[in-house]
């Protein structure tokens, strides 16, 4: 009877326990970028490049920019900004987070929406698929608002200047639709 009454109230407290703990939450928005060990080349075109993206687990990435560290996501311009973890400016930053050799993946409710090759804004390199670009302002530093801070923009492909963008890469309008909503709500979303 006494090990009956001992099963219950373990059955009970390990209930309760799993019951209060805290659930991750289910709207999850990060930009995962890898290093050239994870991702050593997308390829020639938006479709070799996408597979690669597709196939390279998320766990690998060098860096995240989770909802934590981002700052605002400008809708406008497709430009996202969030803590530099490494420092006070660029400088302090791994080579992948500007050299080029870095690749991303933008992720929402665990599906990737698009994903490419992370370069600064002068990089002559020439490829058919997303960028997310570091700007020549802040890589000088110009504004002395953005020490601590990384700032990069989204574009569909790589481009000698990187104009300001007005559309979100992801193709589904309803999955672009949501991602607005859910960083309206964290209140990081500047329109």
């Amino acid at each position: 009877m006494r090990w009956i009454g001992f099963c219950w109230l373990f059955a009970l407290l390990v209930g309760c326990t799993s019951i209060d703990q805290p659930k991750p939450p289910s709207n999850q928005f990060a930009v995962y970028i890898f290093d050239q060990d994870a991702v050593p080349g997308l390829g020639p075109t938006a479709d070799t490049a996408w597979q690669i993206l597709q196939a390279v687990p998320l766990a690998q990435a060098a860096f995240t920019v989770t909802e934590d560290l981002l700052l605002s996501y400008h809708w406008p311009t497709q430009t996202i900004t969030f803590t530099n973890p490494w420092g006070q400016d660029i400088r302090d930053a791994p080579f992948y987070m500007v050299g080029g050799h870095g690749a991303f993946i933008v992720v929402f409710q665990e599906q990737r929406l698009f994903g490419g090759k992370v370069v600064a804004a002068e990089s002559p390199r020439r490829f058919d698929y997303p960028a997310m670009a570091l700007s020549q302002d802040f890589i000088l530093m110009e504004n002395p608002a953005l020490q601590g801070k990384l700032v990069y923009s989204f574009h569909p492909r790589s481009a000698v200047m990187y104009p300001p963008q007005s559309q979100f890469l992801a193709t589904d309008p309803s999955i672009t639709e949501a991602v607005k909503n859910h960083l309206r709500q964290l209140g990081k979303l500047i329109e």
